[in-house]
C-alpha cells in the first residue's frame, strides 16, 4: 500500500494517552440521488457529535464522491475532521465516467488528509480489496444501499454487518435513518 500524501495516522498521541479516531466508511450505488445530501449531512453531524472524526472514502462515482464532498464541506466548520481516500489502484481516476466526475475526484484528492492506494494496477480483485479495507478500518458504515445483493455496495454492507459494526442506510424512502448492528 502506498500513501501518495504525507501519512497522517488515525491514532494520535495526547499526553500519556493514545486517542484512536473513531472511523466512518462510505459505500453506495453509483446512481445515487444527491437529493439525499441533506440526510447524509445530518447523519455525519450526528456521528461527529458522538466523536467520529475520521472518514474513509472509496472514491467511486455516485455516493462515495458525494459523501466525501459533504465531509469536506463540514470540515470547514469542524476542522478536526479527516478525510482519507482509499484508491483501489493507481490510475483509478481514469475509470470515472465523465470529465465532471474526474474533476470532482481530483478536487477531493487535493483536499484529502491522506490518499491510500491499495494496488499498483487494476486486476479483478481490486474493488473487493478496497471494500474489505474500508470495512476492516471502520467503526461505522454509512451506505446508500437499495438491497441489490449482487453489487459492491451489497458486498460491503454484508461484510460490515458480519463484522458487527453500525450501518446507517440512507436509501430508505422515509427520512428515518436505519442503523443495523
Amino acid at each position: 500500500m502506498e500513501d501518495e500524501k504525507s501519512e497522517k495516522p488515525m491514532i494520535k498521541f495526547i499526553g500519556f494517552f493514545y486517542l484512536c479516531a473513531m472511523r466512518v466508511a462510505f459505500t453506495g450505488h453509483r446512481n445515487y440521488s444527491e437529493t439525499t445530501n441533506n440526510k447524509l449531512r445530518e447523519v455525519i453531524q450526528g456521528l461527529i457529535a458522538e466523536g467520529y472524526t475520521a472518514y474513509l472514502c472509496g472514491m467511486a462515482e455516485g455516493f462515495d464522491i458525494a459523501a466525501a464532498e459533504v465531509v469536506l464541506a463540514l470540515k470547514e466548520l469542524s476542522p478536526q475532521l479527516e478525510l482519507h481516500c482509499v484508491i483501489p489502484f493507481k490510475g483509478h481516476i481514469s475509470k470515472m465516467p465523465s470529465t465532471e466526475w474526474a474533476e470532482r475526484y481530483a478536487r477531493i484528492l487535493s483536499q484529502a488528509d491522506s490518499i491510500i492506494t491499495l494496488a499498483e494496477q487494476y486486476d479483478a480483485t481490486v474493488y473487493h480489496q478496497r471494500n474489505d479495507y474500508l470495512v476492516q478500518s471502520a467503526d461505522c458504515l454509512i451506505c446508500y444501499y437499495s438491497g441489490r445483493v449482487r453489487s459492491g455496495t451489497g458486498y460491503t454492507v454484508r461484510r460490515a454487518m458480519k463484522k458487527g459494526i453500525r450501518v446507517a442506510n440512507l436509501y430508505a424512502d422515509s427520512y428515518q435513518i436505519q442503523f443495523f448492528g
